[in-house]
């Protein structure tokens, strides 16, 4: 409930969700990282991956893809704390970055993806945090791609999140 199946960022580029899961959260990060959420009550995550639909910027061979992962504290103080550090980049680089596979399931990305360009956003609503990173599917380090990255990434972490317990 907390992932949108799909949003419109403000660039008016439709994203589709095309795999989700609930994950423990020591597979959202290395183990340094995955033990400080653990320590911060956080013990799931919920993890989803969207495309970019055909459209004037992607093709169906080549989309911009976000891996999302909304991470669940057991209040807003903590959750706060953990967007401070995420959010000013100190651990959002290091989080697993989600693939969708064949059939809807999920992988961690390969590290090339790592070596392309990326954007990412964070975003907290009441006791949950957002991180969504976006790239395009052919892993461009061209960084002209940016303002359609970060948009994406924007509205993902955005869309994510309670308000979706009893919509979309």
């Amino acid at each position: 409930a907390l992932l949108p199946r799909r949003f419109t960022n403000d660039l008016g580029i439709e994203f589709a969700r095309i795999a989700e899961d609930i994950r423990p959260s020591h597979e959202a990060a290395p183990s340094d990282l995955a033990r400080d959420l653990a320590r911060r009550g956080c013990t799931d995550v919920v993890v989803g991956v969207y495309a970019e639909q055909p459209g004037p910027h992607a093709t169906p061979e080549n989309p911009v893809l976000v891996s999302v992962q909304v991470f669940a504290f057991p209040d807003v103080a903590t959750a706060q704390g953990a967007h401070k550090y995420l959010g000013d980049g100190g651990g959002v680089w290091r989080l697993t970055i989600w693939s969708a596979r064949d059939g809807g399931g999920l992988a961690p990305c390969p590290d090339e993806v790592r070596r392309s360009y990326r954007g990412r956003w964070t975003s907290r609503e009441h006791r949950y945090l957002a991180v969504a990173l976006a790239y395009r599917a052919d892993l461009t380090n061209d960084s002209s791609i940016g303002p359609w990255l970060t948009a994406a990434a924007n509205r993902a972490a955005t869309s994510a999140g309670p308000q979706n317990h009893h919509g979309v």
